[in-house]
């Protein structure tokens, strides 16, 4: 019996060496094959096979060329994130656009794309970049291949500490080189791992934060080999995005953000002035809100009418019309269909995608979307005399998270939470909602306009206005909610200034781009439709044949702000 268990053993231990051989041989395949074919591709002894849409992206290419000339020479450099330029065209035009209104407005220098990766792996992107006269590019894989190891090795043992921490909240506490990156870092984990919280720190953990480092080296030398006075990104979230945008602020470059219908502007990272999606919306309404020239009638006016069809469903955003569809329940048709007796205060607790960066704004009272409805609902099980309705996020399908809240508020048990109708459409909270809880939801401020009281538990982009309930701490967050009944409903000024910040919001947002619309963005994105990269280039290129780039909203926002700047610096010189 001992024999064969010493055999049975010996035989484990072999197969198991195998395995760990030919997991790292997987390894050393991944990181050396795309080192030989780069070596290949400019040899010109291998090709890429050519994507199915490069045709139609050709024909993009030789519209756009009519726009635009080449570079203009001088000593303002421009930096642009190509990241995501063979994911959708999309990306590829903003950026592109964004950069050539930086050069219109008197920025005399070398547009430069960025990209991770090597060359062979952007040959649609280079082409229709250089229908734009952009031409310059810097492949951060090729850049810096004979580094990479030392750069992987330097990054593996700054990382190592992670493995030491026992709390995964700790996460966030991370900062590498005078900048925070533990927001960053936390939620690429959420998105790796596909889970609602982190509960553990094992080497999932480790391997983001390695090639978060690995990410942030680079950006490093690419920033001290060269200056940049700016640059274009798409994303502030998420390491390869995040990282690169806060190193070009520590490195004085003026930041652009264009997603595909917002525009910020960052100039400066402190500790509590991060360049995040939220905190950028709110920098550009600051600029209008504290306005003394600003037309407040003409605001109020304006953000009625748009609520107005938000509630009537004549929306095409895509997360608005599924939230703005369905069935109009009144306070007694929600009470009979949930089984609630004498229906009183109804608060509604607008749920989050727990995987999709909860870490967009400066600060949040919990360390993320999950952990928060965890502690909202056990507060609000203890606030008996508001009946709450928990409304999961009208996109959760999409992220593989269909039925998590309803499991969480049946494993709860409380008599007074309830999980919302699936087929309520938003517009009913106008008549059940007397409170609303939300982290970052635009909710607050939709109902915030019809003087529904909200209680945030982060700071989104309409918070600090006056007519939110913004706690600083979890405790004042607790007794928010236990005193829920007795909030008022918001005051006529505290309803003008929601009316005002939902206008100027409307205004600061490209919602109607004739060129790159909501149709095509479905496209690329694979929302409503299947994801089709052919059919998207097809959409641009006829939109871009009916309509000059330089009308849309993005090119007057980016012409002006450099504008500005330019001016500025001419009055200081």
């Amino acid at each position: 019996m001992a024999r064969k268990s010493i055999s049975k053993s010996k035989k484990l231990t072999f197969f198991s060496y195998t395995r760990l051989i030919y997991s790292k041989c997987k390894w050393v395949h991944k990181l050396f094959t795309p080192v030989l074919c780069e070596v290949l591709f400019l040899l010109g002894l291998w090709r890429p096979l050519a994507e199915s849409h490069a045709r139609v992206a050709t024909e993009f290419a030789q519209l756009n060329r009519t726009f635009w000339g080449d570079d203009i020479k001088g000593s303002q450099n421009i930096l642009v994130e190509g990241h995501l330029s063979e994911y959708g065209p999309n990306y590829l035009f903003r950026t592109g656009l964004a950069a050539k209104a930086l050069q219109a407005a008197g920025v005399r220098g070398q547009i430069t794309i960025v990209t991770n990766g090597f060359s062979f792996q952007w040959e649609v992107a280079r082409m229709v970049y250089e229908s734009f006269g952009i031409k310059k590019w810097v492949f951060l894989g090729r850049k810096f291949v004979l580094l990479s190891p030392l750069i992987a090795f330097i990054a593996a043992i700054h990382a190592f500490p992670i493995l030491r921490m026992r709390n995964p909240q700790r996460i966030l506490e991370i900062h590498h080189g005078g900048i925070k990156a533990g927001d960053l870092i936390y939620d690429e984990i959420l998105r790796k791992t596909k889970k609602p919280t982190i509960k553990y720190i094992g080497w999932d953990v480790f391997i983001v934060v390695v090639r978060s480092w690995y990410y942030y080296y680079q950006y490093q030398l690419l920033f001290t080999l060269k200056h940049f006075d700016y640059y274009v990104a798409t994303h502030t979230a998420y390491p390869e995005y995040g990282l690169l945008c806060r190193v070009a602020l520590k490195h004085d470059a003026v930041v652009i953000e264009t997603t595909d219908i917002q525009m910020s502007c960052y100039e400066k990272i402190e500790k509590k002035i991060l360049p995040t999606y939220h905190q950028g919306i709110n920098a550009e309404i600051c600029k209008v809100f504290y306005d003394d020239k600003k037309n407040i009638a003409d605001l109020e006016l304006s953000a009625s009418e748009s609520l107005r069809r938000r509630l009537q469903s004549e929306i095409s955003q895509i997360d608005a019309k599924k939230a703005y569809s369905g069935k109009s329940y009144t306070k007694m048709m929600l009470a009979e269909y949930l089984g609630i007796e004498n229906i009183g205060h109804v608060g509604f607790i607008a749920a989050h995608i727990f995987c999709d960066s909860p870490h967009l704004s400066s600060s949040m009272l919990h360390s993320d979307y999950y952990l928060w409805l965890v502690e909202t609902i056990d507060s609000c099980a203890l606030a008996r005399d508001v009946d709450w309705i928990v409304k999961p996020h009208p996109a959760c399908d999409l992220y593989g998270e269909r039925g998590m809240v309803e499991s969480l508020v049946q494993s709860k048990g409380a008599s007074n939470i309830h999980i919302c109708p699936p087929d309520l459409n938003t517009c009913s909270l106008r008549d059940c909602a007397d409170i609303i809880l939300t982290v970052h939801g635009t909710v607050g401020l939709e109902f915030s306009c019809l003087g529904i009281p909200t209680i945030l538990a982060g700071t989104p982009f309409y918070a600090g206005f006056g007519f939110s309930y913004d706690p600083n701490r979890i405790d004042d967050y607790r007794e928010l909610i236990a005193k829920a009944s007795s909030l008022p409903r918001l005051s006529d000024l505290q309803v003008s200034f929601a009316l005002q910040v939902f206008a100027i919001w409307e205004q600061q947002f490209d919602w109607d781009n004739p060129i790159v619309n909501l149709d095509l963005l479905a496209l690329v994105w694979g929302n409503g439709v299947t994801r089709d990269l052919t059919k998207a280039y097809e959409m641009l290129t006829k939109n871009l044949s009916m309509h000059n780039p330089r009308n849309l909203k993005l090119w007057r926002y980016v012409n002006l702000l450099a504008d500005k700047k330019l001016s500025l610096y001419l009055d200081n010189a």
